[in-house]
């Protein structure tokens, strides 16, 4: 395609206009990045800061995509959804599917120079299931034997994990798990520098901003809202990479698209749609997609007064006409769904209860709940309160901020009052979502926090990472149903589903849990999508994955 000069000089001098306000620029200490540092150095930016640095502490893709250059795991899911080793090399799993041996690498060692041994398996799975933690992983050690115990305070440790040498590990399994070699797919911890510490107490942690992993990358600096930097480990066990320093800096999505084009960024984690063909017709970077496994969703708290009855949930759902809104947003970068399960997964199926466009439809399902329309209003009232929520949503980008406000004129067409409330992703999940007491302690969630909000969830493996979702054990402060949804039959089926083998009857038992989810609408699917990445021509060999964009950074170099 030939560059249109004027649009290009246009596009550099506003790039140079916004890049001069944003986050990680002069004076930040990051002088000398991308390409002004050398064929060694990167700079990769994301519209959403890091959390934490822990990877057990509610883990979400902004987090991990750093994480998972500073931790290994014991496996490592394939793109075909196998599993190899990391810092496991080789495992052995009994007959009965109740006792894997796993026997771990030899050479690998902590960033402060300590070796990688069985103590620290023993100690990031035995942690997961200590009384005080609530970081959302207890699913992954929650088959073991003796990890109910454990968590209950009735044991000392968990007798189902077991080190047999400095380099061995066995996990005694209650009943066959089908998922359990997904929840090997766990980042180890140090046991050296944590294990005074009460798990539950991490959050507290100097660690979570300067921690200390066995991982191809080693932490150096994070300024706040402004960049974390990464320096190459030359003591990595397993590949190389050839990129010595990362920056990985975070803005707004228009500031950072326009550093692309200006040179001063490397990577964009996630551009607009809108921006591919400008992004296509100017010189030095371009667009790359990617599949993912992620769904987008509205989740309703089912405490809210209004949002218990479920010809409300009903309404709103028929209220939206998903396609119209998904095609005007995102184009052909995202499709429509109505099931939970992410539609490139094997979990997903089309056999759900949809809710088409019918404003009419809807409209009736709110008066058949006892909803009158005030007709000074426009909107509907019952025993003299208007039906209003507030709907969180994070600042991301223009897309979202969009998406979010067809939302809102979809409801507020058929009389349902709607507020828009943005803000960033640590405000939403630990202030609403996952909310502290006065004394700074996790609770459980209450129908004042929320009202509904919309996240994206992702599949990284296997289907059972929904569990923490959606059954009625993990609400807050025990996990991520944050919804506080309750099902006695999806609770069974979640059971039942890692206690099959078979693939096809696993498919089954999550496409029932997927139906009931669909009746019960907690969540309303709106879509999934295909991920936009902007990459600079001179990062070459550019290569990701489903779980984002640096899992495979070992791959990458930059020209000279």
């Amino acid at each position: 395609m030939k560059k249109s000069k004027s649009l290009l000089a246009i596009l550099l001098a506003l790039s140079m206009m916004l890049t001069a306000c944003s986050a990680g620029t002069s004076g930040n200490g990051t002088e000398g990045q991308g390409s002004t540092g050398g064929s060694s150095s990167i700079t990769i930016g994301q519209v959403s800061e890091v959390a934490n640095l822990n990877p057990t502490l509610f883990p979400r893709t902004p987090d991990s995509n750093v994480q998972c250059m500073i931790f290994d795991p014991l496996v490592s899911p394939t793109e075909s959804l196998e599993f190899e080793g990391r810092l496991a090399k080789n495992w052995e799993i009994s007959d009965d599917g109740k006792l894997y041996t796993v026997h771990l690498v030899e050479n690998a060692k902590w960033h402060d120079g300590e070796p990688f041994t069985a103590d620290d398996v023993v100690f990031t799975f035995t942690s997961l299931a200590d009384p005080s933690y609530i970081g959302g992983m207890d699913t992954r050690v929650s088959s073991v034997v003796g990890a109910e115990e454990y968590k209950a305070g009735t044991a000392d440790s968990i007798s189902g994990i077991q080190k047999v040498d400095d380099y061995t590990v066995t996990f005694e399994l209650t009943e066959a798990n089908a998922a359990f070699i997904a929840q090997l797919y766990t980042y180890i911890l140090p046991e050296h520098l944590l294990k005074d510490t009460a798990p539950g107490e991490w959050d507290k942690m100097d660690f979570n901003r300067a921690p200390v992993g066995t991982g191809k990358y080693k932490f150096v600096k994070w300024e706040s809202g402004q960049y974390i930097q990464l320096e190459k480990n030359p003591d990595y066990f397993g590949n190389q990479p050839s990129i010595d320093t990362v920056y990985y800096k975070f803005g707004d999505a228009t500031t950072l698209t326009a550093a692309l084009i200006n040179g001063e960024v490397d990577v964009v984690e996630s551009i607009e749609s809108s921006e591919i063909d400008m992004l296509d017709s100017t010189d030095g970077a371009s667009a790359v997609t990617y599949e993912t496994m992620n769904m987008y969703y509205i989740g309703l708290n089912q405490l809210n007064e209004n949002l218990k009855d479920i010809k409300v949930r009903q309404a709103l759902s028929y209220a939206l006409d998903k396609e119209k809104m998904i095609k005007t947003v995102y184009g052909e970068y995202a499709s429509a769904t109505d099931d939970v399960f992410p539609t490139t997964h094997w979990s997903h199926t089309n056999d759900v209860t949809s809710y088409p466009y019918d404003p009419a439809k809807a409209e009736s399902l709110l008066q058949e709940a006892g909803y009158t329309k005030n007709a000074s209003t426009g909107f509907y009232e019952k025993d003299g309160k208007m039906l209003m929520f507030t709907y969180d949503m994070v600042t991301k980008g223009q897309a979202a901020a969009d998406m979010s406000q067809l939302v809102q004129q979809a409801w507020q067409a058929i009389g349902i009052k709607v507020e828009i409330r943005e803000q960033d992703f640590s405000t939403l999940a630990f202030t609403r979502l996952l909310p502290n007491d006065a004394d700074g302690n996790p609770r459980a969630v209450t129908a004042d926090d929320f009202d509904m909000y919309t996240l994206g969830f992702g599949v990284e493996v296997d289907p059972d990472e929904y569990r923490t979702y959606l059954q009625s054990q993990y609400c807050p402060p025990n996990g991520m149903n944050f919804i506080t949804y309750s099902n006695p039959e999806v609770d069974k089926l979640f059971e039942e589903s890692i206690q099959i083998t078979e693939q096809s009857a696993r498919e089954e038992c999550y496409h029932k849990i997927a139906k009931i989810v669909s009746d019960d609408i907690p969540w309303i699917p709106l879509y999934c999508n295909i991920s936009i990445v902007g990459v600079s021509d001179k990062v070459q060999n550019f290569a990701v994955d489903f779980r984002g964009i640096t899992y495979q950074i070992e791959k990458w170099n930059m020209a000279e």
